[in-house]
């Protein structure tokens, strides 16, 4: 049941992000979406997930910041977008992870929500495992130059309001 712990509770943020009818998890006998979670934690006998997961689902829509936003991810790293279960070894064992685009931590519909902000200034991608992965790109050069560029802009212009 650690699987779920570790994997599917950051794979899942928000419902309004798959089809109804989009499978997730894959097994012999049945799929699940996103919306038959609680029948899928019953099924693997971890009745608390549903719970875990109704506190996480991100069903609830986050706040709109009241601040401008700089949307910096990173892009092709395979990441988890499903499981699947071999025959015969639902419940009891690790699924197969299938993968689908994102940043090898957040899956790329996720790391898409930041388009919906109104105070959306800019939006960047940095592809590849090298410095396009989840943490790897704090090491980008070209994200640090970004991100200086933006706190030397924004501090400037703090200092012409304030003069």
């Amino acid at each position: 049941k650690q699987w779920y712990q570790r994997r599917v509770r950051g794979l899942l943020p928000r419902k309004k992000l798959w089809e109804k009818d989009e499978p997730l998890v894959f097994t012999e006998n049945r799929n699940y979406t996103i919306h038959e979670m609680d029948e899928l934690f019953e099924d693997i006998g971890f009745p608390a997930g549903k719970e875990l997961f109704a506190s996480t689902d991100g069903s609830i829509d986050f706040v709109e910041p009241d601040v401008d936003v700089y949307c910096i991810h990173g892009s092709d790293v395979p990441t988890a977008a499903g499981f699947r279960w071999k025959k015969k070894y639902f419940p009891d064992y690790q699924p197969d992870q299938i993968d689908g685009p994102g940043d090898g931590t957040v899956n790329m519909r996720s790391l898409e929500l930041c388009k919906e902000f109104n105070r959306l200034k800019d939006y960047k991608v940095y592809p590849g495992i090298k410095y396009g992965e989840h943490m790897q790109i704090l090491l980008n050069p070209d994200v640090i130059n970004y991100v200086k560029n933006i706190i030397t802009e924004t501090d400037a212009e703090e200092k012409v309001l304030n003069f």
